[in-house]
């Protein structure tokens, strides 16, 4: 797969995540922090749209034949800091969620990064 079709799908995927966020959190606030309340919603509503911005950046950056690294590196930075906080917030989330959480994130730094490197 060219690069600038694995970045454009990389995007996509990222967007549509932050679509389902928006959509319906509660399957994704219950697993990651235990909680469907209206805070637990209210933050996943705000990752939501934050994924839907830094995915289609990324994908309509390469569509364009615009450089896409630094909409890359932001959602790698983005995904460390979720990381991060999940694993400091330690057994006050659940495992599951922090477990599917570091996954989930540490595949987003380390496809980023991998993209970021190979679009140049």
């Amino acid at each position: 797969m060219r690069p600038k079709i694995a970045v454009i799908a990389f995007g996509a995927g990222r967007a549509l995540f932050g679509v389902v966020l928006l959509a319906v959190p509660d399957p994704i606030t219950r697993t990651w922090v235990g909680s469907e309340d209206v805070p637990a919603r209210v933050l996943a509503r705000c990752l939501g749209g934050r994924d839907v911005v830094v995915g289609a950046g990324t994908a309509m950056a390469a569509a364009r034949d615009r450089d896409p690294a630094p909409w890359l590196v932001g959602g790698a930075v983005a995904d460390a800091v979720d990381a991060a906080t999940t694993l400091a917030a330690g057994e006050r989330i659940p495992r599951r969620g922090r477990l599917a959480t570091v996954a989930l994130a540490g595949a987003g730094i380390a496809a980023g990064a991998w993209l970021a490197r190979s679009v140049h």
